[in-house]
C-alpha cells in the first residue's frame, strides 16, 4: 500500500510554482531576516540558507500562534528541501498546509490530536469536504481519525475513485470497524475501469 508520505509529497509538488530564485539570491536576505535566525528550528537552519529558513519560520510561527501544530509544517519544509523543491514553492506549500490545518481545526475542534489534524488537513487539500470529516468524527466518537482518513488517502493514491473510497471508509465507520479493517480495504474494486466510472 502506498504510504501517506507519498501523497503528502504529491500535494507539495502540486503547489503553484512561483518564480524560482537561486541559492545566492535567497541567501542575500536583509539583516533583520538573518538576525531572526536564532529563533528558527535547528532542522530548518541546517537544511536551508538562513534567509530562507527565517521565511519559513515566519509561516510556521504564525501558525503556532493560532494554536495550530507546527511539526507538520516543519516536516513539510524539510521534505521539500530533501527533494530539491524550490524555496518559493515550499513556502507556498507551507501556507496552503497551514490554511488546511486551520480548516481542519475549525471543523474538528481545537482539542483534536495533532495526527488527526494533519491527516485531515491532507485530505482537505485533496478536495475532501469538511462536512465529511465532521460526519466521520461523529461516527468515530472518541476514536482517532488517522487510520480511516489515512486509508482513504492511500486508496486515492492507488487510483481509487475518491467518492467510492470515501463511501467504503464511511461504511466501515458505521459498522464500528476496527482499525485493521480500514488497512485491509482492497482498492481493486474502487478504481475507475472506464471514463464514466470516475464519479
Amino acid at each position: 500500500m502506498i504510504g501517506r508520505a507519498s501523497l503528502v509529497l504529491a500535494v507539495l509538488l502540486a503547489a503553484p510554482a512561483l518564480p524560482a530564485q537561486d541559492a545566492s539570491s535567497l541567501a542575500g536576505g536583509t539583516r533583520r531576516q538573518v538576525a531572526g535566525a536564532e529563533q528558527v528550528d535547528q532542522r530548518l537552519a541546517a537544511r536551508f540558507p538562513a534567509s530562507v529558513a527565517v521565511r519559513f519560520a515566519g509561516v510556521i510561527d504564525s501558525a503556532g500562534r493560532e494554536g495550530l501544530p507546527t511539526e507538520p509544517l516543519i516536516l513539510r519544509a524539510l521534505e521539500g528541501g530533501a527533494k530539491g523543491v524550490p524555496a518559493d514553492r515550499i513556502q507556498t506549500a507551507l501556507t496552503r498546509l497551514a490554511a488546511s490545518l486551520r480548516r481542519a481545526m475549525a471543523t474538528l475542534g481545537p482539542e483534536t490530536p495533532e495526527t488527526d489534524l494533519t491527516t485531515a488537513a491532507t485530505a482537505l487539500q485533496t478536495g475532501l469536504e469538511p462536512s465529511r470529516l465532521l460526519e466521520l468524527r461523529n461516527l468515530r466518537g472518541e476514536k482517532s481519525l488517522t487510520v480511516p482518513v489515512g486509508a482513504y488517502l492511500d486508496l486515492v493514491a492507488q487510483g481509487a475513485v475518491a467518492e467510492r473510497a470515501w463511501l467504503r471508509v464511511m461504511d466501515l465507520a458505521r459498522r464500528q470497524a476496527v482499525d485493521r479493517d480500514y488497512e485491509r480495504i482492497d482498492p481493486a474494486d474502487l478504481v475507475a475501469r472506464r471514463p464514466e466510472d470516475r464519479r
